[in-house]
């Protein structure tokens, strides 16, 4: 696979069967594993390359967590995913016709259940096929609904609500985790990456809230 600076490199990510197979019959129905023809390799310098690459690098860094005791079940779940559905939604294989044949008959309120699970969920792994089982929808009326109704993707919204589960943890006196635990027990395995996402959504670093919580202990 050829990179945007011109080197190449290899990037093999080994998935569960099963794992695979759930994603493929939420995007494709009862599409059989062995019958895929997926394309072997994917360049590096396209954009989904470049996605796949990123994703490949998160997933890693979640793997090298594990070993350091910090891995995070729900991040893993949902990089996997996002990896398999990116893979099955831009690299040519023999089911990939089907993604145009879905129907976007999907309702406000199933979008509303939704929400309700991620909410009653968030301490566990939850993936896209998760939430659409629960809710009794596939996963492709999953990500169109979120879109027509939330414009965002589900994966967004979860993670947003995400967000907001680590802010109000942080911002309880009470609390006496440190910041990076209290990320990880929420989902949030890139420290770095975590911090940008909660200053774009409260506007201040995760330590502001923190000082201001204890400021008014």
């Amino acid at each position: 696979m050829k990179a945007v600076d011109g080197s190449y490199a290899n990037v093999m990510l080994r998935f569960d069967a099963s794992v695979v197979a759930g994603v493929l019959n939420a995007m494709f129905g009862h599409a059989p594993l062995t019958k895929l023809d997926l394309t072997p390799t994917v360049d590096l310098s396209t954009y989904t390359g470049q996605t796949l690459l990123q994703l490949s690098r998160t997933i890693v860094s979640a793997t090298q967590g594990q070993q350091l005791g910090r891995f995070s079940p729900k991040a893993m779940a949902l990089l996997t995913e996002a990896a398999l559905r990116l893979a099955f939604e831009s690299v040519p294989h023999r089911f990939i016709d089907k993604l145009d044949q879905y129907s976007s008959d999907v309702a406000p309120r199933h979008i509303q259940r939704a929400i309700d699970y991620m909410r009653a969920n968030l301490h566990h792994p939850l993936t896209m096929i998760d939430i659409a089982a629960a809710v009794g929808i596939s996963e492709r009326y999953l990500q169109l609904g979120f879109r027509r109704f939330r414009d965002t993707t589900p994966a967004m919204y979860l993670r947003q609500i995400r967000l907001e589960a680590v802010h109000a943890e942080l911002a309880r006196p009470e609390n006496r985790l440190p910041i990076n635990e209290v990320a990880l027990k929420w989902g949030f395995t890139h420290m770095g990456r975590f911090a940008a996402q909660y200053r774009a959504t409260f506007g201040v670093p995760p330590s502001e809230t923190v000082k201001r919580a204890l400021g008014s202990y």
